[in-house]
């Protein structure tokens, strides 16, 4: 029979900062990381689209 470790959450922190900068308990974490994503994709394009008008100027 196998024994759990309790989890040292301080080093896990200290290992990976961004352990519990997000919550958990949000019902779909994916659903807002494919928003930022797309938000990031979008800005993209407006940029290479001001940079294409600029460089035919």
């Amino acid at each position: 029979m196998d024994v759990e470790e309790p989890i040292d959450v301080e080093a896990l922190q200290r290992r990976f900062p961004w352990v519990g900068m997000a919550s958990i308990d949000e019902p779909d974490l994916a659903t807002r990381y494919r928003e930022i994503m797309a938000e990031a994709r979008r800005d993209r394009m407006i940029v290479e689209a001001i940079d294409t008008v600029r460089r035919s100027a």
